[in-house]
């Protein structure tokens, strides 16, 4: 077992387990296109595999504590220890950690011929390690500047809770495996909104710098804690009232909150720097869902899908590709020069994006072909494209000789 987890010539874990977005930005981004397999093949009846529940309910619960969950997992590991000075985990841990993401994805692909309390204790105790682990190092020191992103992972572990207590029948009320789906991403929409305060100021800077523009990128505190209040606001709206118009209201103010914040980023020449142009259209995909998700509570002629989309498939999409080609730099020891495969693969999710939002508004007849199969295959493209230009850099040791 040494012989694989450590570097004998340096004493160190191996690349791939030295640090713990190496190894989830890798299967994260793998196992993205896979979990849709299920889901498009029973919609166009070419696929039927025995699920334990519904299949909306498996290919949300997937997406978000499947996939996603790899990747928040990758992102808060990495990020912790130097907001709080705590040792990463890596080596053995680390592959056990991963090992228990691998069971999960095990359990819920053969939910439908295992107990269904055995799928949902090995999927709660990946999100238990986590909290044990990140929740008391955002408690100390400089640890408890971040604390609200341990709040809302708490928050998020909670949602996954409910979300088995509604699958297994426990859970008394109106709340389905749906709803609590949704809530559960409209809590990363929180998280985006927070993460980005803490990203774009590092990220706006190197882009000025390089397009030639001197000075620091200056943003209003005040207008990031109202964009960050008002989307808030919107996720207890949206659970307690979804659709109904009063939450429609909500949803455009909370656009607009987006958008005010977006109006203080770096315009101009700066966004022809990809890493910043990714954050960027993540945060206008956050910013449209919104509005459109308030605009289809007040018009009933629009399905109300088409926002979600917006969220979940560009904004959720786009960040999360964003988050994988950053950290896959900085922590690699490289500089912030991405690799021409994420051109095609930005591509690819703005068009899937487009494709899934537009389709159910304007042609809705061409629905399983244009609004699920294209924006399938596009989705599986961006996240193969990124393994293809940053595989070799998750797996390999940083080029300075530097722990990570």
């Amino acid at each position: 077992m040494s012989l694989v987890l450590i570097d004998a010539a340096r004493g160190r874990p191996w690349p791939l387990l030295a640090y713990a977005f190496r190894p989830f930005f890798l299967l994260a981004a793998a196992y993205a296109p896979l979990a849709l397999l299920p889901w498009v093949g029973g919609m166009l009846h070419r696929v039927s595999l025995p699920m334990g529940m519904p299949l909306m309910a498996w290919h949300g619960h997937e997406m978000l504590f499947g996939f996603v969950l790899a990747a928040l997992a990758g992102f808060l590991l990495t990020a912790v220890p130097s907001w709080a000075g705590v040792a990463p985990i890596a080596g053995r841990r680390l592959a056990g950690l991963v090992a228990l993401w691998l069971a999960g994805r095990v359990t819920v692909w053969l939910s439908g011929s295992l107990p269904a309390l055995v799928v949902a204790g090995i999927n709660l105790a990946f999100v238990a390690v986590l909290l044990a682990w990140a929740l008391p190092a955002l408690l100390r020191g400089e640890g408890r500047r971040h604390l609200s992103l341990g709040g809302l992972l708490l928050l998020y572990g909670l949602s996954q809770l409910a979300f088995y207590l509604a699958w297994l029948g426990w859970l008394p009320g109106r709340l389905g495996m749906l709803a609590i789906l949704n809530l559960a991403a409209n809590l990363l929409l929180v998280m985006i909104a927070v993460s980005v305060t803490r990203i774009v100021r590092v990220v706006a800077m190197a882009a000025l710098k390089e397009s030639g523009r001197a000075g620091p990128q200056r943003l209003t505190p005040a207008r990031e804690h109202l964009a960050v209040a008002v989307l808030c606001l919107f996720v207890v709206a949206d659970l307690l009232a979804p659709g109904h118009p009063v939450t429609g209201w909500v949803a455009l103010a909370a656009a607009a909150a987006q958008a005010d914040r977006l109006s203080e980023w770096p315009w101009g020449r700066a966004m022809g720097r990809l890493y910043l142009l990714l954050l960027t259209l993540a945060y206008v995909w956050l910013t449209l869902g919104l509005a459109l998700v308030g605009l289809t509570a007040l018009l009933e002629s629009w399905p109300a899908y088409a926002g979600r989309h917006a969220l979940f498939v560009g904004a959720i999409g786009t960040a999360v590709l964003a988050v994988f080609c950053i950290a896959g730099l900085r922590h690699t020891g490289r500089p912030l020069l991405l690799p021409r495969a994420i051109w095609p693969a930005l591509g690819c999710l703005v068009l899937g994006g487009a494709l899934r939002v537009g389709v159910p508004l304007a042609w809705p007849q061409h629905y399983l072909l244009l609004g699920m199969l294209a924006p399938a295959l596009l989705w599986l493209a961006a996240f193969w494209l990124y393994l293809l230009g940053y595989a070799r850099y998750l797996v390999t040791a940083r080029p300075d000789g530097l722990p990570g």
